[in-house]
């Protein structure tokens, strides 16, 4: 399963930005949301989650699942937790 800092991470890296400031230009986000995916346990929404998908050359199903999936755990569904994580591998 992929976690929303791990895939900030990766674009970072794949695309050689220098800050989450040039992550938000990037994805074409306020600066504040890429604070919220970094420190606030925010996760990307699904438009935001496909693009990511698209910029690192990634399963979409696998991106948008893990968001989901990610979410669930925060939230302690355990029902939606199960189900997100098997389409997020």
């Amino acid at each position: 399963m992929l976690k929303t800092t791990d895939l900030l991470d990766k674009l970072k890296a794949a695309y050689n930005l220098p800050s989450d400031y040039a992550i938000a230009k990037k994805l074409g986000v306020k600066p504040s949301c890429v604070s919220r995916y970094r420190n606030h346990g925010g996760t990307f929404d699904d438009s935001i989650a496909l693009e990511v998908a698209e910029l690192l050359e990634l399963n979409p199903l696998s991106v948008v699942a893990s968001m989901h999936a990610e979410r669930a755990e925060r939230s302690h569904d355990n029902n939606a937790f199960s189900f997100w994580r098997e389409y997020a591998a």
